[in-house]
């Protein structure tokens, strides 16, 4: 007997969903209830294969329990499974998964716990946790959820259908766009790191002013425990529809374009900036005032100097440099151990001739 999966309750026929992802239908037009893997899915879900024909993949698929397969608009498969036949199995799956899989909706709250100041302003429907705080003429659009912990400044303006999770911190003055979603432990608009020493040898260090702000466009997305300082003077920007990851630092005054992706634990310093539809990598770090261009992949662990125009392509290593560059470089290093090993060789024989 096929396993079921557990915890279902909304179904969808296949050809709802195949009207959803512009794909065709072939097979029965059973009825979905959730998304898996491969391995793991059970009698109504759906789940997709990238590369079908690969052995790996062909012998996941002869036991896979899964009621629909999302697989390429050219894939030949011999199953009784029905077939979602795409043009990109990968993107159809994450868009049927969020209407399978909506995000958790909270009725309309405002928690006895809650500080909110008299002068702020509460839209529609919003939903407000235990122990959050919503400062002075700040406003918080329609929809939006605050929850348990969550702490707003002064003078902050948050849009519509937002989440801020537990134990964010949205400063004075910042201001975030609609749909922006901020994952536990975010803070935006903390000071920049920004000092400047006297001449002198025991000089200590002075702050150079930071009031600026800090603008979120919409459709921002934020993971857990990053940081995005407000400008100095100006201020620090996030263009709609950019993905932030896990613990990444975005310092004063950086400007970020639209539909930009950072991976985790990615440092950008003070005034960088990075154009629209750029990938960066995890671990990256990046000097002040950089530029990267629209189209540029920077790889993971990179290091970009200061000032450095990072054009679009495929870069890497640090410090960065176009990918085909780093692995003549990596091959180089890596043949250092013979090329030593070969002067020992010669320099014995050189003494042995010397000595003859």
């Amino acid at each position: 007997m096929r396993p079921k999966a557990k915890g279902m309750t909304t179904t969808y026929k296949i050809s709802g969903l195949c009207d959803l992802v512009s794909g065709e239908l072939v097979g029965s037009d059973a009825e979905i209830s959730g998304v898996a893997d491969l391995e793991t899915a059970a009698e109504g879900q759906i789940t997709f294969v990238e590369k079908p024909a690969e052995e790996k993949f062909a012998a996941l698929i002869e036991l896979t329990h899964a009621s629909c397969l999302i697989v390429p608009s050219d894939a030949k498969i011999e199953t009784s499974i029905p077939l979602l036949h795409v043009k990109n199995p990968k993107l159809a799956f994450a868009q049927i998964a969020k209407i399978l899989h909506p995000p958790k909706q909270r009725q309309p709250e405002i928690h006895a716990s809650a500080v909110i100041a008299e002068s702020a302003k509460l839209g529609k429907d919003v939903f407000i946790g235990a122990f959050v705080c919503v400062g002075e003429n700040s406003e918080v659009g329609d929809g939006t959820q605050l929850r348990a912990g969550a702490k707003i400044g002064d003078n902050v303006k948050v849009g519509k259908n937002c989440v801020l999770d537990p134990n964010v911190f949205v400063e004075d003055n910042c201001t975030l766009g609609d749909n922006v979603i901020l994952h536990s432990g975010v803070v935006i608009g903390t000071d920049g790191f920004g000092f400047v020493r006297g001449p002198a040898k025991d000089s200590c260090y002075v702050k150079f002013p930071q009031i600026g702000t800090v603008v979120i466009e919409d459709d921002v997305e934020i993971g857990a425990n990053s940081c995005v300082d407000r400008g100095a003077l100006g201020e620090t920007r996030i263009g709609r529809g950019t993905k932030l990851d896990n613990l990444v630092q975005i310092a004063h005054n950086v400007q970020i374009g639209e539909r930009v992706v950072i991976a985790a634990q990615t440092g950008i310093s003070g005034s960088t900036v990075i154009e629209s539809d750029a990938v960066i990598g995890g671990q990256v770090g990046m000097g002040d005032h950089a530029r990267v261009l629209s189209g540029a992949v920077i790889g993971s662990q990179a290091g970009v100097l200061p000032g450095k125009i990072v054009r679009a392509g495929v870069w890497w290593g640090t410090p960065v440099q176009p990918l085909e560059d780093y692995k003549r470089q990596n091959a180089h290093v890596k043949g250092l151990g013979r090329l030593k090993e070969e002067v020992k060789e010669l320099k014995k024989k050189l003494e042995e001739k010397t000595k003859s």
